[in-house]
C-alpha cells in the first residue's frame, strides 16, 4: 500500500511540475510573439520562425497540461445535478467518467505514438522553415496522453478507495 501511495504522489508531483513548466513556456510564447510584432511592425523585418515556433509551443502546452488540469480539477464540467448528489454518488459518477477518460487518453496515446513515429522516421521539418523540426513537438502528444492516463488513474483509485472504505478522496 505504501508503494501505491508513493506512486500516486509521484504522478501528481510530475503533473504539478509539468504545469509549472507550462507557465514558463507560456511566457516564452508571449516573448516570441512580442518579438515578432516588434520586428514586423516597427522594423518591417518579420521573422520566418516566430509564428511557427509559438504555434508549436502552444500545441505543446495544450497536450501537456491536461494532467495538471485534471489534478487541479479545473476542466470544465456541467454540475447542475452533480453538485446536488451525495459524495458517494459523486465518486461513482467520477469513476464512470474515468472510463471515458481512459478510452480517450488511451486512443490519444496509441494514435499519437504512431503519429510521432511517422514524423520521426521522416525527420519531419516545417514546410515553410526547414530549420524547425516538427517531430520533437509531436512526441508531446503521446507524452501528454500518458500523463493524462496516469493522473486519471490516480483520481480513479482515490474515488474507488473512497467508495470502498470511506477514505477521503481528495
Amino acid at each position: 500500500m505504501n508503494a501505491l501511495l508513493r506512486w500516486l504522489s509521484w504522478v501528481e508531483a510530475v503533473a504539478v511540475w509539468v504545469g509549472r513548466l507550462a507557465a514558463w513556456i507560456t511566457l516564452v510564447c508571449v516573448l516570441i510573439l512580442t518579438y515578432e510584432v516588434v520586428m514586423r511592425y516597427f522594423f518591417n523585418a518579420p521573422t520566418r520562425w516566430a509564428h511557427l515556433t509559438s504555434t508549436l509551443l502552444f500545441g505543446l502546452l495544450y497536450v501537456l497540461t491536461g494532467a495538471y488540469a485534471l489534478k487541479e480539477r479545473s476542466h470544465v464540467g456541467v454540475d447542475v445535478f452533480y453538485s446536488r448528489l451525495p459524495r458517494k454518488a459523486q465518486a461513482a459518477v467520477n469513476l464512470l467518467g474515468s472510463v471515458f477518460l481512459f478510452l480517450f487518453a488511451g486512443a490519444l496515446l496509441l494514435y499519437g505514438w504512431d503519429f510521432f513515429l511517422a514524423s520521426w522516421r521522416d525527420r519531419e521539418f516545417a514546410l515553410d522553415n526547414e530549420a524547425i523540426p516538427i517531430y520533437p513537438f509531436k512526441l508531446a502528444i503521446p507524452l501528454g496522453a500518458l500523463l493524462l492516463l496516469m493522473q486519471g488513474l490516480v483520481l480513479a483509485l482515490r474515488e474507488l478507495a473512497f467508495l470502498l472504505g470511506g477514505a477521503h478522496a481528495d
